[in-house]
C-alpha cells in the first residue's frame, strides 16, 4: 500500500497549495511592479514585493529553505507549506482543514527564524531515528529535544524553538506527511518551559528575559549621548554644510566617458542610417604609418563621434578592434549603405566631426607652471607633508596627489612629481621652496581626505585635567565622517531611551514627525510589529527628544527617513539621485558610540562608560524600569510601549517590563542618598560663612563633616574655583556622609554601632538602616537638628507645658510628659540660647 507520504514524494507537489500560487497574497499590501514569488520556487522567496520594515536590511527581508537530498526527503515542501499557511492565514486550504489562524500574516523575521528551528528539529529528529511524522512523536520527545538544544542555547533562545514549533503544530493539517498533534507542554508558558528547561528559573523568573541596562552604563550613555546631540552636533553640521558649499577642487573642464552596450550603439547606427541627411566622413588624402590609410576610405573614428556624440571613438573598431566580429556587422551596414546610395560621402574627414570628450583633463606644461606659481603664491595655501610614513613615502615629504588636487582640480591628470622632464624638476624645486619658508601643513594620511581643517567656534569642555577650550581645533575628512556616525548614534540612543521605542518604530521615523498628540508633543511612526498594516502611530515625548530628532533629522541625505547611511548623495550615470540605504546598524553603532567616548571621554569632559552588552531592546525594559515607580505607571507604560494595542489597559508583559532588578534597586537607594546630600549644600554654604547649623548629639559629628568637605574645597584649586557648582559640592557630601538620611524632626547620621534604634534588634538585624519607629533624636549620638526643624521641637515643648500645666493628669501621665520635655529641652535650649536661632 502506498502511504501519502511517499505518493506526495514522489509528485513533489504539495495536496493543499498549488506551484502557481502567490506567496504574498491577500493578506499583504503589495508593492507595485515588483515580482511576487510563487509557492513552487524551491530554494528562495524574495519579500521585495512587500515592504522593508527599515532597521532590516534586504539580505534579511528573504525566506530561504534547505533543499532535500533525497526524493524522498519532505523537508523543503513541509517548511514551503508552513510557512505559506504563515503567510496567507484565511487561505481557503486552511478553512477547509478547520486550521483558523489569527488574521495578521507572520513577519518575515519570525518566519525565517521559525524556518531553522524546524530544520534543528528535524536534524535531531533523524540523529535519533525517531518518525519522520513528526506528529506522532511522543510529548517526552519534544522536551528531549529542548535539553539538547539547551547546552548551547539561553532560555530566550528556547523559547523561540518552542514557538516555532507551536506555531508548526497549528498548521500541521496542511503539512504534507505530518499528522495533526497535541501541544506536548499542555499550553504552558513558553517562558516557563525554557526557564526550567536551561535550568536558571532564579536568574530569568521575572517573565521576561530582556535583561536591562546596568545604572553605571545608563547614566553616562545619556549624558555622552546629550552633549553630542546639544552641543557637539550643531558644529560639526555647520562645518559639514560650509565644507558641502565649499566642495572639493573642481577642474575648469570636467566631463565623463558615457560608456555604452553593444544594443545602445547598434540602435544609435540603425537610427543615423534612417536619417536622409546622414554623411560618411572620408580621409582627404593618402596617410602613412602602421596602419596606413588612402584617401577615399572612410574615416571611422570621426563617423563614430559624429554617431554617438562625441562619446565613443572606436565603435567601428579601429586600430586593434579593426578585425573584432560586432565591429565588422557594423563596417558592413555602413560599407551597404554607401553602395546603395542611402546615405552620402562627404569629402573630407572633418564633416560632422564632434570633439571626444576624454574622461580626464590634461594641461599644457605652461598652463601647469602658471596655476602651481599662482596657488604657492598665495601664502594662506599650504604644501601638505606627510606627519608619518606611509607605504608611499617616509615622514616630512609632499604629498603630491594632494597637492596636484588643491592646484590643478579634482579630474585633472597632470604630473606634478615627475622626475624625467626639466619641467617637472622646475615645478618640484618651486614647492620645496614653499617648504622650506614653512608654508606646509601636516597631515596624516596621503589623501586629500586627511587635510586637518580648522574648527573656529566649536564649543568648549572642561577636560579631565580641568582645562577649559575647544572640544576640536581641526579634523579631517575621515574624522568628520566618524564624529557624524557618533552624531547619529547619540540622537538614536536618546531617542529609544527616552521613548521607550522599539528598534523597528525608531527606525521609520520619516521627516516633519513631530507632532502633538492630545495636547502633548509626539513623535509619529510606523508600527512594525504585529502590525501587517504599518499604522502610523504617536509616541509622546519630551522637548530634548524632539532636538535629538530635529539633528537626526538634518543629520540625514535621505529623502524620507531620519536614519539612514551617512554618505551624500550621489549623481548616478542616468542622472538619478543615489541616497544610501534608509535604516542602520543600531548595534554596530550603539558598540561604536561606547568604545569611541571611552577612548575620547577624557578630552571631551565626558564620564567613562562602563563596559556593558547594550542592544536597542534593553532600552524599553530599562526605561520601564525607571518610569514603573510612578503612580499609575502600568497604564501609562502600556499605552507608550503599544502594549495597549487590543484593550485601553496595559497588557500582562507591561508589568515584566516595569519589574525592578537587583542593579536598579541599589541605584534608586544611591539616588535617594545622593538627593539627601543635595538638600546639604545649603547647609555647606552657611558653614562656610562660620555658622552653627546644627545642635544635638551628632552635631557635633556633622559640624566636623562639613568642615573636612571645605578643607577639602580649600585645598584643591580646581575646586575651589568651582565652588559655586552645587552637583560638586553634593558628590563630595556624598562621599563624606554616605549614610546621610533626611528627616522631618531630625536628620540621621547613620552609623550602626552609634544607633539607639539598633539596641533592641537580633544581632543578625542590625546595621541594616535606621529604624524610625524606634529614633531618639535628642539621646541618639547619630542625630542632628537643623533650624528647619526648630519650630517643630518648640512647637513641641509649648504643648508639653501646656499639658503639663493640667492639674488633673494622672501620675503615670505625668511623669512620661516630663520625661519627654526633658529631652525636648536639650534641643530647645540651644535653640532659645542663640536668640531662636542657630
Amino acid at each position: 500500500m502506498t502511504t501519502p507520504a511517499l505518493t506526495a514524494a514522489a509528485s513533489a507537489a504539495s495536496e493543499y497549495f498549488a506551484d502557481d500560487e502567490p506567496v504574498f497574497g491577500t493578506s499583504h499590501e503589495l508593492i507595485e511592479g515588483r515580482r511576487v514569488p510563487l509557492f513552487g520556487e524551491r530554494r528562495i522567496w524574495p519579500a521585495a514585493c512587500i515592504r522593508r520594515p527599515s532597521n532590516r536590511p534586504v539580505t534579511e527581508h528573504t525566506m530561504m529553505f534547505p533543499l532535500e537530498d533525497t526524493g524522498i526527503d519532505l523537508t523543503n515542501l513541509r517548511l514551503r507549506e508552513m510557512v505559506f499557511a504563515q503567510l496567507n492565514p484565511t487561505h481557503k486550504a486552511l478553512r477547509d482543514r478547520s486550521v483558523f489562524l489569527p488574521a495578521e500574516p507572520t513577519e518575515i523575521s519570525t518566519l525565517r527564524q521559525t524556518i531553522w528551528n524546524i530544520v534543528d528539529v528535524i536534524i535531531w529528529g533523524k540523529e535519533q531515528n525517531l518518525p519522520d511524522d513528526l506528529g506522532r512523536w511522543d510529548p517526552q520527545d519534544w522536551q528531549d529535544f529542548l535539553d539538547h538544544q539547551s547546552a548551547d542555547a539561553t532560555a530566550a533562545g528556547l523559547r523561540h524553538c518552542i514557538h516555532a514549533i507551536r506555531r508548526m503544530r497549528k498548521v500541521a493539517a496542511v503539512l504534507t506527511g505530518i499528522t495533526p498533534f497535541d501541544d506536548p507542554w499542555n499550553g504552558k508558558a513558553a517562558t516557563h518551559i525554557a526557564n526550567e528547561t536551561a535550568e536558571n528559573a532564579e536568574e530569568r523568573g521575572d517573565g521576561l528575559a530582556t535583561p536591562s541596562i546596568p545604572p553605571a552604563t545608563w547614566w553616562p550613555l545619556l549624558r555622552a549621548a546629550w552633549t553630542y546631540i546639544h552641543l557637539f552636533a550643531p558644529d560639526l553640521l555647520d562645518l559639514r554644510d560650509r565644507l558641502a558649499e565649499d566642495g572639493p577642487p573642481q577642474p575648469e573642464q570636467k566631463s565623463k566617458v558615457n560608456f555604452r552596450t553593444g544594443e545602445e550603439i547598434d540602435e544609435l547606427i540603425e537610427e543615423w542610417l534612417a536619417r536622409p541627411d546622414s554623411v560618411v566622413p572620408v580621409h582627404a588624402r593618402d596617410r602613412q604609418g602602421s596602419a596606413p590609410l588612402r584617401k577615399g576610405e572612410p574615416n571611422w573614428s570621426s563617423l563614430s563621434l559624429s554617431i554617438t556624440g562625441g562619446t565613443n571613438l572606436h565603435m567601428f573598431g579601429t586600430g586593434k578592434r579593426a578585425h573584432d566580429r560586432y565591429s565588422g556587422r557594423r563596417r558592413e551596414k555602413v560599407l551597404t549603405a554607401i553602395a546603395n546610395g542611402t546615405v552620402a560621402v562627404a569629402s573630407t574627414d572633418t564633416v560632422g566631426r564632434q570633439a571626444y570628450k576624454p574622461g580626464s583633463v590634461f594641461r599644457r606644461p605652461e598652463e601647469i607652471d602658471q596655476k602651481l606659481r599662482q596657488w604657492l603664491a598665495d601664502p594662506n595655501n599650504l604644501v601638505p607633508v606627510r606627519g608619518k610614513a606611509d607605504r608611499n613615502a617616509p615622514a616630512g615629504t609632499v604629498v603630491f596627489e594632494t597637492l596636484r588636487r588643491e592646484v590643478l582640480g579634482e579630474d585633472d591628470r597632470s604630473d606634478l612629481n615627475g622626475r624625467s622632464s626639466k619641467a617637472s624638476q622646475r615645478r618640484r624645486e618651486w614647492i620645496e621652496e614653499a617648504v622650506a619658508r614653512g608654508q606646509v601643513e601636516i597631515i596624516d594620511g596621503s589623501g586629500y581626505r586627511a587635510r586637518r581643517h580648522p574648527c573656529p567656534g566649536f564649543a568648549e569642555v572642561t577636560r579631565a585635567n580641568g582645562t577649559m577650550g575647544p572640544w576640536r581645533t581641526g579634523i579631517t575628512l575621515e574624522e568628520l565622517d566618524a564624529e557624524l556616525r557618533m552624531v547619529r548614534a547619540a540622537c538614536y540612543v536618546f531617542i529609544v531611551a527616552m521613548s521607550a521605542m522599539r528598534d523597528s518604530e525608531i527606525q521609520e521615523i520619516e521627516r516633519d514627525a513631530i507632532a502633538t498628540f492630545f495636547g502633548s508633543p509626539a513623535v509619529t511612526s510606523r508600527k512594525v510589529k504585529n502590525d501587517p498594516a504599518r499604522s502610523h502611530q504617536h509616541w509622546w515625548i519630551i522637548e530634548p527628544v524632539a532636538l535629538a530628532i530635529a539633528v537626526a533629522e538634518r543629520l540625514s541625505w535621505h529623502p524620507t527617513h531620519i536614519f539612514a547611511s551617512i554618505t551624500p548623495p550621489k549623481t548616478a550615470a542616468e542622472g538619478k539621485r543615489r541616497h544610501g540605504r534608509r535604516g542602520i546598524n543600531a548595534a554596530s553603532d550603539l558598540d561604536y558610540f561606547i568604545e569611541r567616548i571611552n577612548s575620547t571621554c577624557g578630552d571631551l569632559g565626558l564620564q567613562v562608560i562602563s563596559p556593558a552588552h547594550v542592544r536597542p531592546h534593553m532600552f524599553r525594559k530599562t526605561m520601564s524600569l525607571i518610569a514603573g515607580r510612578e503612580p499609575d505607571a502600568e497604564i501609562a507604560l502600556g499605552l507608550q510601549l503599544k502594549h495597549a494595542a487590543r484593550r485601553a489597559v496595559s497588557n500582562r508583559s507591561t508589568p515584566a517590563y516595569g519589574q525592578m532588578d537587583a542593579s536598579w534597586a541599589t541605584e534608586f537607594d544611591r539616588e535617594l542618598e545622593f538627593a539627601a546630600a543635595r538638600k546639604l549644600v545649603s547647609l555647606l554654604k552657611d558653614r562656610h560663612r562660620g555658622e552653627t547649623i546644627a545642635v544635638g548629639p551628632g552635631a557635633a559629628r556633622l559640624h566636623a563633616g562639613l568642615d573636612r568637605v571645605l578643607t577639602t574645597i580649600e585645598a584643591d584649586p580646581q575646586l575651589r574655583a568651582q565652588l559655586a557648582d552645587e552637583t560638586m559640592m553634593a558628590t563630595l557630601l556624598h562621599s563624606e556622609f554616605p549614610e546621610l538620611h533626611w528627616g522631618t524632626l531630625n536628620h540621621c547620621l547613620f552609623d550602626a554601632p552609634q544607633a539607639e534604634c539598633q539596641e533592641g534588634l537580633p544581632e543578625a538585624q542590625r546595621g541594616q538602616g535606621p529604624l524610625l519607629g524606634a529614633c531618639q533624636p535628642a539621646k541618639c549620638r547619630n542625630s542632628t537638628i537643623t533650624r528647619a526643624h526648630a519650630p517643630i521641637w518648640l512647637a513641641e515643648e509649648k504643648d508639653l507645658v501646656t499639658t503639663l500645666g493640667q492639674k488633673r493628669l494622672a501620675p503615670p501621665r505625668r511623669e512620661s510628659l516630663e520625661l519627654r520635655l526633658t529631652d525636648v529641652r536639650l534641643i530647645t535650649r540651644t535653640f532659645k540660647e542663640n536668640g531662636g536661632d542657630l
